[in-house]
Formats: C-alpha cells, sequence, structure tokens
C-alpha cells in the first residue's frame, strides 16, 4: 500500500509539470490530445446519430416487411390466374398455326408441281 500512494503521488506530480511545459511554439504537450478527444468525441456522436438512423430504418423496413410479401403474394396468384387463362387460348393458336403450316405445306408441292409442268 505504501508503494502503490508513493507511486500515485509521483504519477501526479509529474503528470501536473509535463502539462505546465510548453513546446517551443508555446503550446501545451495536452492541446494535441484536446484537438484529438474533441475529434473522437465528435466522431462518436456521428456513429451514434448514424447507428440511431440504421435502427429506425430497420424497424421501418421490419414494419413494411408484410406488406411487401403480401404484394409479391398478389402479384405470384396474378401471374398464376393470368397463365392459366392464357394457356387454352396459347394451345388452340399452336393447332392452328400447325393446321396452317400443313395446309401450306399441302399447297407448295402443288405449286412446285405446276412449275415443272410449264
Amino acid at each position: 500500500m505504501k508503494h502503490f500512494l508513493l507511486g500515485t503521488v509521483f504519477g501526479a506530480t509529474a503528470g501536473l509539470v509535463f502539462s505546465c511545459m510548453k513546446d517551443s511554439n508555446g503550446n501545451r504537450p495536452g492541446k494535441p490530445l484536446k484537438d484529438e478527444f474533441e475529434a473522437i468525441k465528435h466522431e462518436t456522436q456521428r456513429f451514434n446519430s448514424a447507428l440511431q438512423k440504421a435502427k429506425k430504418a430497420s424497424q421501418e423496413l421490419n414494419e413494411q416487411m408484410p406488406t411487401a410479401e403480401r404484394t409479391i403474394s398478389d402479384i405470384n396468384d396474378s401471374i398464376e390466374h393470368y397463365s392459366d387463362h392464357i394457356h387454352p387460348i396459347v394451345n388452340r393458336i399452336e393447332k392452328k398455326s400447325d393446321k396452317l403450316n400443313q395446309d401450306l405445306e399441302n399447297i407448295v408441292p402443288d405449286a412446285n408441281s405446276q412449275d415443272t409442268k410449264n
């Protein structure tokens, strides 16, 4: 305990002497540390502000998530309904297209055979 008190007194004395000293420009050694401390304090405030904004954005996102999921589900249902609705129409168009292709194939050979007769 005796050495601890002696070290504390010696450290406080050295700190006091060091803080009273000035450099060649007349500035005390604690001034740059004070500036650094102020900068760190300012950055900490900015960080806390950004953190609060991030938390608020996260809350808003969580609140909007059910609405977005419901909207996506509604869109998927609409696409499925539309697909079911147009599927028979597409099938009919494909059948008509196949029939037209067959009819054209039947007409084209006839035209080729008439060209060879002339």
